[in-house]
């Protein structure tokens, strides 16, 4: 199961449809990152909108299937190798996206209410902040504390492997955003615009 999970997250949409449509590599633009905020920054809405979708349908089959093997277990795994391919995909020489999206369709499919919370918390700092960086790091960190939260409520106790996942995918994330975070600390970091492209080279 996670084998599969970590195949279908190796189809990084962000590069497939940079390729297929527009004959070049994202990873050439922006952030150099493979994924849906550089998308929007690059291409515009339609582009990380179709990226979206893409991610979303790996994420949720991979995730999903693995509920099928294996229950709650086997959705936390397959969930934590599809965000694994996502960023390290053996399609494309192991430099994919940063995990944002697809690790938030996760959490989605893992446990709805633990996302709207986080959606909740990332859209505040956005709007306030104009870092999408800063709300993606703050909201992983604190998934693993409200999906336990969350967990208590429902269950009376945490359920132990998707909670465990969550840690690893928040590490994984937040490895991801190390250049982000230096950049946030030095205040030299792009703030989003859902006005204009910026194809600008890396």
């Amino acid at each position: 199961g996670g084998v599969a999970a970590y195949f279908l997250g190796s189809m990084n949409f962000a590069v497939i449809i940079s390729k297929y449509k527009f004959h070049d590599d994202i990873r050439r633009y922006g952030s150099g990152n493979g994924g849906m905020t550089n998308m929007l920054r690059t291409y515009g809405k339609g582009m990380a909108a179709a990226t979206l979708l893409g991610d979303f349908l790996k994420a949720a089959l991979a995730v999903m299937l693995g509920g099928l093997l294996a229950a709650d277990t086997g959705a936390a795994l397959a969930g934590f190798f599809v965000m694994f391919g996502h960023m390290f995909p053996v399609f494309f020489r192991f430099r994919g996206g940063k995990g944002v999206a697809c690790t938030a369709i996760v959490i989605l499919m893992l446990s709805p209410i633990t996302c709207g919370i986080l959606l909740l918390i990332f859209a505040i700092i956005v709007v306030g902040t104009k870092y999408i960086s800063l709300a993606s790091v703050m909201c992983v960190l604190l998934y693993p504390v409200v999906l336990s939260s969350v967990d208590k409520v429902l269950y009376g106790s945490i359920q132990g492997m998707p909670e465990l996942m969550s840690i690893l995918m928040a590490g994984f994330v937040v490895f991801m955003h190390r250049e982000n975070i230096k950049r946030l600390r030095e205040g030299t970091e792009s703030k989003v615009s859902f006005r204009k492209t910026n194809k600008d080279a890396v």
